[in-house]
């Protein structure tokens, strides 16, 4: 028997329930992701994508069911194995420098040299004595981005981490996803960019009103996709 990729992610029997007029706001029966690939999140506005990371984070807790991590459940709902970058992402009232140092210690990883890496490798030079919170958009992604990374996480959750970064911008944080991915990490990227879904994406989940309607891989997913929904929403009648 062939030897099987692992499952570095494993979802039984999930709901997470609203309000008792709204139900279930997102449904997940059984869902494996494998730890060598970099998987894309799909889905309209709402659809419950952003919900789906931050429950793998530990963010928020499910009203049942449960999530795995290399078949054992987490003893604390957030822990150190995953980093989440979020769309709206909050940093220590300090500068630039101070938060990487910040990070950097809290993972015994601290030098001087360490430090001057993740500021170059960044592109964040020119910021590194402003304080984090009067960076523009795509300066706060990138050094949410970088936070999270010098956690050094096995699994990196991604919430359109472009979104309000300009063209060059984007070509670097794109850059430094593959290096990760292909340093081993576990990348689970959220994206309304479909341009973006096929440069990077190697499996694809597609999300649509809470459940997920198909995951295939990102070849299959654009060349042939099967769910009524899923065509769809690539031929643009179901709007980002």
């Amino acid at each position: 028997m062939a030897n099987l990729p692992p499952k570095i992610i494993s979802v039984e029997k999930l709901k997470l329930l609203g309000s008792k007029n709204i139900g279930s706001i997102l449904e997940i029966d059984k869902l494996t992701l494998e730890a060598s690939t970099l998987t894309v999140v799909l889905g309209p506005n709402g659809a419950g994508k952003s919900l789906f990371l931050h429950l793998l984070q530990g963010l928020i807790l499910p009203t049942e069911g449960r999530i795995t991590f290399n078949n054992e459940i987490p003893i604390k709902p957030t822990y150190s194995m995953i980093s989440i970058v979020t769309q709206k992402p909050r940093f220590l009232r300090k500068s630039v420098e101070n938060n990487i140092k910040f990070v950097l210690k809290l993972n015994n990883t601290y030098s001087h040299k360490n430090l001057l890496d993740v500021i170059e490798r960044f592109e964040l030079s020119a910021q590194r004595e402003l304080l984090a919170n009067k960076l523009s958009g795509g300066e706060k992604q990138r050094l949410a981005l970088a936070l999270a990374i010098c956690k050094d996480p096995s699994i990196l959750l991604l919430d359109e981490p472009t979104a309000s970064a300009d063209p060059q911008t984007t070509l670097m944080i794109e850059k430094i996803l593959s290096e990760e991915s292909s340093l081993g990490k576990k990348l689970i990227l959220v994206t309304h960019d479909i341009a973006q879904a096929k440069r990077l994406g190697q499996d694809i989940i597609f999300i649509y009103k809470g459940r997920i309607i198909e995951q295939k891989t990102v070849t299959s997913f654009f060349e042939k996709p099967e769910k009524k929904e899923s065509i769809q929403f690539l031929s643009g009648e179901i709007t980002l």
